[in-house]
């Protein structure tokens, strides 16, 4: 298949599909940043879409359940931490003609722990068949920042031991910050609330994680991503490549530097696209909606982390066998 499917002339966008797409991250940050009646109106206004950015609403999984038990099985994943590029790679994934979108592009393994919520939430063999008169070929994808859970590689595999995946992996640093600057926008309308009164900026919650670190113990001061971690145990990528490589074939897993990610966002795009075996398409822009904040990370800090990451990116850059070069 992927012998025919290398001789045939590039895919063209489907121009509906990406408006999609498009709408999905428009209306979920929308959410994030209105209030009062706007943000109601917006909510109400999400219930009734086609595919999600974000975790779709509960009622629209369950009815899905009941409507149809014969869906796809994801054949493509694309993961990472929170604040690595994967909402951008991912855009570029589902943008892909062949590929069928599911309800949501973050399911999310803890929104669903039990096999037939996660099912409801992928297209329907109707779907598939589709996309596959006209493309010939048709897949679809679970996509999320689901790193660094030691766990989810496991229920990966119950799901498609076959799958292929993509890891992808930022500067520790740089998004340890993002993730801050991130979840600021998320709490900033609580920050006045007198239970959140003095709270920590990203300084002295560095200071307290790299104390912590010391004990071997975890802090739970992030906002978004994982269970209970922090900004510098979500950067710690090695524990989560382990357990991939323990359950996946290393010829199914595809690693991916985001600094070279987000200097040719269309040729990586291009490689994952040839990884999962797809079709020739040139990828569109994809939407970027959920920029983190800009602001300015403190050079005391930064060498701090910067000292504290050193041995650990040197045990990730012996185990795959490549130097990204982070600092």
């Amino acid at each position: 298949m992927s012998l025919e499917i290398n001789n045939l002339s590039p895919l063209s966008p489907d121009l509906k599909k990406l408006e999609i797409i498009k709408k999905a991250t428009a209306l979920d940050m929308e959410i994030v940043n209105r209030t009062g009646f706007k943000k109601f109106t917006s909510i109400v206004k999400r219930q009734f879409q086609s595919y999600y950015f974000t975790r779709a609403p509960i009622w629209r999984t369950l009815l899905r359940s009941q409507t149809s038990k014969n869906r796809m099985t994801p054949e493509l994943f694309c993961l990472g931490s929170v604040r690595s590029g994967t909402t951008l790679l991912s855009d570029f994934i589902m943008q892909h003609p062949c590929v069928v979108l599911p309800l949501t592009k973050e399911i999310g393994m803890n929104d669903a722990p039990i096999s037939w919520l996660l099912e409801a939430q992928f297209p329907t063999q109707k779907e598939k068949q589709a996309v596959e008169q006209k493309y010939k070929i048709a897949k679809t994808a679970y996509c999320s920042p689901i790193g660094p859970s030691l766990l989810f590689p496991l229920l990966a595999r119950n799901v498609n031991p076959d799958a292929k995946i993509v890891v992808i992996m930022r500067d520790p640093v740089e998004r340890a910050f993002s993730h801050w600057r991130w979840d600021q926008s998320i709490i900033k309308k609580v920050l006045n609330d007198k239970l959140w009164k003095d709270f920590p900026q990203f300084d002295e919650l560095i200071d307290l994680e790299l104390d912590a670190s010391q004990y071997k113990a975890t802090t739970g001061i992030a906002a978004a991503g994982v269970g209970c971690g922090g900004y510098l145990q979500h950067s710690i990528y090695l524990p989560f490549l382990k357990s991939i490589y323990k359950h996946f074939d290393k010829d199914n897993i595809m690693l991916i530097n985001a600094e070279k990610f987000f200097e040719s966002p269309a040729e990586t795009a291009r490689e994952v696209y040839k990884f999962y075996e797809l079709p020739d398409y040139e990828p569109a822009d994809a939407p970027s909606g959920n920029a983190a904040p800009s602001g300015k990370l403190d050079d005391a800090t930064r060498a701090k982390m910067s000292e504290f990451f050193a041995p650990i990116n040197k045990q990730l850059y012996d185990y795959i066998g490549e130097d990204y070069g982070w600092q």
